[in-house]
């Protein structure tokens, strides 16, 4: 099996590339060195939680989803929306439903979608 550190670092690489990211700039937002997510992105550092936690805020997705690989993988935006709304009430989440759902099908009205 291959070795996690490398799939982490391939995960890291493939998010930050979706999101049009920079080493530098992911680097900026998880407050790390460029070089240090570089080391990250070829597998050569055994990452703490506290530098995990860090790098998916830059990512803009929650923890576990660094170690959801191939088999998992779901499209960037949706992760992200799951990451914004998975601590929000109940009663926030209907109401963002009804709106998303209006949303959709005003789009298809517009002919847009």
């Amino acid at each position: 099996m291959e070795d996690t550190k490398k799939r982490l670092g391939r995960k890291v690489k493939e998010l930050r590339l979706k999101l049009g990211l920079t080493q530098e700039e992911l680097a900026e937002r998880a407050d790390l060195h460029h070089n240090y997510i570089g080391l990250i992105e070829h597998g050569k550092k055994n990452v703490t939680l506290h530098v995990l936690q860090r790098v998916a805020s830059g990512l803009r997705v929650e923890p576990g989803h660094l170690f959801q690989f191939e088999q998992e993988e779901l499209p960037l935006p949706l992760v992200q929306l799951q990451a914004l709304l998975q601590h929000q009430s109940e009663e926030d989440l209907v109401f963002l439903l009804a709106h998303i759902e209006h949303m959709l099908k005003w789009r298809v009205a517009a002919g847009k979608s």
